[in-house]
């Protein structure tokens, strides 16, 4: 689920500011006692995973970005009712992080879940997320966007896309942006979770967030015999890539476009997807299928570093069950690193 412009480089779906601060879980000490935020570089031998969570929130999602001498990290919260929100927390170093906080919610809509987030052409970044489990009126999910300069201040929520699907019982989740040769491209699922679902891919025909948007089609993405979800378009050295979650088992792949990136039909044409197998660690105990009865691995989100420290880094949620909080499961982000996207290990505390 990720914007990205040419040069730069995503899912699934308030209690009080002391009551955050107190029931905030990390990895590792406060914020209180952090170094300053002085380099991009991770250290990676002062990561212990999880590297955030809540006793009080499911914390799953992740779409994480440098701005402002910070990590800047957005993410769905969900309390112990099902109720969904979206997370933010900064960090210097992903090791020490600040009190879980909240993007504003739209009282217009029941929740909001599934966050992206991702620089623009015009140096502003854009939000782009999911209402949920409803829009108004109890209409089905749809898609929004927000913009920010500083990640304390944002736009008020827009609709983006709802010219594709705008029937009350259409729903649209999981937006990704990018950036293109082709021009300006929305990433999407749709489709409702009991029935039939696809990964669909639009255009901006005037190259603006607010469209006009036209549907390009549907790639020729299969995995497990059915479609994915979560997306993150990648702009990796002269490849584009999309990292994307399978629908059955919530496992992450990678896939690599190979049709012409210049042409919006270009981008409905991918290689056949790899797995990316991150370590289970024993802070999840979860064991049987993925996806059914506990989480690993899930909503991936790849973090680019391969100019600053020559790696690739991928944060992650786990659960070891999907019966709590609404039947998100107990989610915490966890974290593993990459030399050559093949193979991946996790800090080694």
């Amino acid at each position: 689920m990720t914007m990205v412009t040419i040069g730069h480089r995503r899912r699934r779906h308030g209690v009080a500011a002391l009551l955050a601060l107190a029931s905030l879980v990390l990895g590792v000490a406060a914020t209180s006692s952090a170094p300053a935020p002085t380099s991009r570089q991770i250290a990676w031998s002062r990561l212990r995973n999880p590297i955030l969570g809540s006793r009080d929130r499911a914390v799953k999602d992740p779409a994480i970005v440098w701005a402002g001498g910070r990590w800047q990290a957005l993410f769905s919260a969900v309390d112990p009712g099902g109720h969904w929100r979206i997370g933010t927390a900064t960090s210097p170093d992903l090791a020490h992080w600040s009190p879980l906080s909240e993007l504003p919610h739209d009282a217009a809509v029941e929740g909001e879940a599934s966050p992206d987030v991702g620089p623009s052409p015009d140096g502003s970044f854009v939000v782009t997320y999911q209402s949920f489990v409803h829009d108004t009126g109890g209409a089905q999910a749809k898609l929004y966007y927000r913009t920010t300069t500083d990640f304390r201040t944002y736009t008020p929520p827009r609709p983006l896309g709802r010219e594709l699907h705008p029937g009350a019982s259409d729903r649209m989740i999981d937006a990704a942006l990018a950036w293109t040769p082709a021009g300006l491209l929305l990433g999407y699922k749709v489709g409702l979770p009991d029935g039939a679902q696809a990964f669909e891919i639009a255009r901006s025909t005037t190259g603006s967030l607010d469209g006009p948007w036209q549907l390009v089609g549907r790639p020729d993405i299969s995995v497990f015999g059915d479609t994915i979800e979560n997306y993150q378009f990648l702009h990796l050295g002269s490849t584009w890539r999309l990292l994307a979650t399978s629908n059955r088992l919530d496992r992450p792949f990678l896939f690599t476009l190979a049709g012409d990136p210049a042409t919006p039909a270009g981008w409905l044409h991918w290689s056949p997807g790899r797995e990316l197998h991150i370590p289970q660690e024993r802070w999840n105990p979860g064991r049987g299928t993925t996806g059914a009865v506990y989480e690993h691995a899930n909503c991936a989100f790849l973090i680019d570093r391969q100019s600053v420290g020559g790696r690739y880094y991928v944060v992650y949620a786990d659960a070891p069950e999907v019966t709590s909080f609404g039947g998100a499961g107990h989610d915490q982000l966890g974290v593993a690193r990459s030399t050559d996207l093949l193979h991946w290990s996790v800090p080694p505390h």
